[in-house]
């Protein structure tokens, strides 16, 4: 039996969903935090993919969610950075900056400890359309990286699934 390839499935999940958005001519940006970028890392590895991504954010301080997707800083206080309603308050940056068709947001703890009160693989995945937007909540487990490849399998499905019905 082959070893099974997290990132080779990524991959895969990755081009499904870019071959969805250019099908429907759709763009899509990005604003994560707990991910870092890998999100963003994962769709500009491949070819074509500014044809429906147009960019992202990587915003991980608090102040950056603030000075550059605008999220109020008495929603931080009230909430935490790790929360539903920053992520939704993102997913409204976006659509505000990045004037994209949909919004992907990731608020959560990658890390090895607990952050602002939160466990480590708490995630929050947010996607925003000019209609609406929905978050979820997510709890991963394993290392740093292994919750990031969690977020980012659990990202595309929730955004494959929410094309369907667009």
């Amino acid at each position: 039996m082959a070893d099974y390839d997290a990132d080779a499935e990524l991959m895969d999940l990755a081009n499904q969903l870019l071959a969805q958005l250019k099908m429907k001519n759709l763009t899509l940006a990005t604003a994560e935090s707990a991910t870092g970028g890998f999100i963003s890392h994962l769709l500009t590895n491949i070819d074509g993919s500014s044809k429906a991504f147009i960019g992202g954010v990587i915003a991980y301080s608090a102040h950056l969610k603030n000075f550059t997707l605008k999220v109020d800083y008495d929603l931080i206080n009230d909430y935490g950075t790790i929360s539903p309603e920053v992520t939704e308050a993102l997913l409204d940056g976006l659509k505000q900056i990045m004037l994209s068709d949909i919004g992907i947001a990731i608020t959560g703890v990658a890390g090895s400890y607990i952050l602002e009160g939160k466990p480590r693989g708490l995630m929050y995945i947010g996607i925003g359309t000019h209609a609406c937007n929905k978050v979820k909540e997510f709890r991963f487990h394993g290392t740093r990286m292994e919750i990031k490849r969690q977020c980012a399998k659990a990202t595309f499905e929730f955004l494959l699934a929410e094309l369907e019905n667009m």
